[in-house]
């Protein structure tokens, strides 16, 4: 018999997004602007809470940033939020102006107005390629870093979660640029949903520019980071074209841009060494030095690089790897490499996409061990078993009650189908919404997904008591699937499965057999999706009382007599009742 991906849809949605969520993006997120002015340019409404009517504006507004809240030219009523839709351009004094046609919330967070726009994952994922690039390396280059991109913004989806966005447009996060070059959009479509997976979890697949020959491993930058796992990698390519710099900067310089940034020095201090180097040979730790003692103050090679960096610009001190003389008042470093030299290295993805490597390839070489799909892969799964049924965890083994509650809800099954199967079936489940949602291509509102004997159910944790009646669920699909003809409707096979495991749905007007089997088969709309399965219960338990479950189950295996009209099920029920 033929096998179909089956759903049992929770009463109330566990999280409502889908497989990629949109990304909330901080717009402007360098700048400090207290007031500014959104100049409306076609189609623009607003409201004025998230409950309120859209309406049309033309013209200027002017806003204000007061404590936490905004207020709109004279009016000095406060508003919490302000939502803006359409072609907008703002002009902050301080920012340069930005033009925008996407939707746009603006709150005040300690005085300072802050800008919220709201983009599909793909757009944010092309405008990042666009800024960290300028879109201007090999076409396989590019698609390697689409990848990469995508995976860092699924990873690290939480970074900004307390400021209610996702991202800031800067390189603390991923620089963006909204002007898309044609290469670039081609290599975001070209590797649509695709991102790197480190056993189930999309991975923080960090990159920078120039690593200078080898490449940083991400613990060393970041110790406990949960990209622990991208490693030191020797770069051929890289050594291709990179290139040597020098700095010379005052020691007055130097003592400015550190105590600013929190950081005592020795008040004599005349010799920089470097006490530590980290395994792929970049500064670890620098120690100042005072004569010819070795005593002095440590203080980490990262921290000295971006108080430079933030006092005098990026380009004095380009990367941590490097050796530091002092000669009179000057201080001088010679060194290779730009950026932080974790994971993808762009000059050497562009020499290898010149030498005929694919992005693949490309991705492959620079993160190790990881893998490449739209759905989660790589999961390292520990099997259990119990009676009639194997489970299947992540890391660990399922506590006791778990397995206990996987058998019984199979003998539930076999016994009220009264069917049995040739092959045992197997339970996944995953540890987390993110994961399952990764791996199925199911939405987060989605319990469970079952075909042929693999049932992948979300974890004990999310469902708690709804656990073991979800496992019934998706048993009895099982067993009724091994029975079922491929002709079989879709919508006929979830309101059996719903009558028997005894569900009840909320009454709702009822849908034609053509348009259920549409939304059951897209699942793609929450309420679309639960009217669907509704109105299909409806239908099969008014055939169950006209013809009984044992006519039910034959016409699953055998198909709804001719008889039966498939689009006048339910009224021919109602008129013989």
């Amino acid at each position: 018999m033929r096998q179909l991906v089956i759903t049992f849809i929770l009463l109330l949605p566990i999280a409502g997004f889908a497989q990629q969520p949109d990304v909330r993006l901080e717009l402007m997120s360098l700048y400090r602007m207290k007031d500014a002015t959104v100049h409306a340019l076609e189609h623009t409404v607003m409201r004025s809470c998230e409950r309120c009517d859209w309406v049309p504006w033309k013209g200027a507004l002017q806003l204000t940033a007061k404590a936490d809240a905004v207020t709109i030219g004279a009016d000095t009523k406060p508003l919490k939020v302000l939502s803006l839709r359409g072609g907008l351009r703002m002009e902050t004094g301080v920012a340069p102006a930005r033009t925008i046609v996407t939707p746009v919330e603006v709150r005040s967070r300690g005085g300072r107005l802050v800008f919220v726009t709201t983009l599909p994952l793909e757009e944010y994922v092309a405008e990042v390629v666009q800024g960290e690039t300028s879109g201007t390396l090999p076409q396989e280059a590019l698609r390697a870093i689409a990848v990469a991109a995508r995976s860092y913004a699924t990873h690290f989806r939480d970074r900004h979660k307390a400021g209610q966005f996702d991202f800031c447009d800067t390189t603390h996060c991923q620089f963006v640029q909204s002007k898309l070059s044609p290469a670039v959009a081609a290599a975001v479509e070209q590797t649509r949903g695709e991102i790197l997976w480190d056993r189930g979890r999309a991975f923080a697949a960090y990159y920078h520019k120039d690593c200078g020959g080898r490449t940083e491993s991400a613990s060393e930058v970041w110790p406990g980071a949960t990209a622990s796992r991208a490693r030191t990698v020797t770069d051929p390519y890289c050594v291709r074209t990179t290139q040597r710099w020098r700095s010379d900067i005052s020691r007055n310089k130097i003592n400015v841009a550190l105590t600013n940034a929190g950081m005592n020095l020795p008040r004599d201090w005349d010799h920089i060494t470097v006490a530590q180097r980290t395994s792929s040979g970049r500064a670890k730790t620098l120690l100042f030095g005072t004569g010819n003692s070795e005593n002095g103050r440590l203080i980490a090679a990262s921290s000295v690089r971006f108080a430079l960096g933030r006092a005098y610009g990026w380009s004095w001190l380009k990367s941590e790897w490097y050796d530091v003389s002092v000669a009179d008042d000057r201080v001088i470093f010679t060194g290779r490499g730009t950026g932080h030299g974790v994971g993808l290295c762009q000059l050497g993805a562009a020499e290898m996409a010149r030498a005929g490597k694919t992005y693949r390839e490309i991705l492959a070489f620079y993160y190790p061990g990881m893998t490449i799909g739209v759905a989660a892969s790589g999961i390292a799964w520990r099997k259990s078993s119990s009676a009639g049924v194997d489970v299947f965890t992540v890391d660990a083994q399922p506590p006791a009650h778990e397995m206990e509650m996987s058998a019984r809800a199979f003998a539930w099954a076999e016994l009220h189908t009264g069917l049995h199967s040739p092959k045992r079936p197997s339970v996944y489940t995953y540890p987390t919404v993110e994961m399952f949602r990764n791996a199925t291509g199911e939405p987060g509102w989605v319990a469970a997904a079952t075909k042929s004997n693999k049932v992948r159910v979300q974890a004990f944790k999310v469902l708690d008591r709804r656990f073991e009646s979800v496992l019934r669920h998706e048993f009895t699909h099982f067993l009724l699937e091994m029975n079922a003809a491929p002709q079989t409707p879709l919508w006929f096979r979830e309101g059996l499965v719903m009558l028997i495991t005894g569900e009840r749905k909320s009454a709702v007007a009822e849908l034609s057999p053509a348009q259920m089997e549409s939304i059951l088969r897209s699942r793609s709309d929450y309420k679309a999706t639960q009217a669907a399965y509704g109105s299909a219960l409806a239908i099969i338990a008014r055939m169950d009382r006209q013809y009984g479950r044992g006519k039910l189950l034959s016409w699953l295996a055998g198909g709804i007599p001719s008889n039966i009209p498939a689009g006048g099920v339910a009224q021919e029920v109602t008129d013989k009742r």
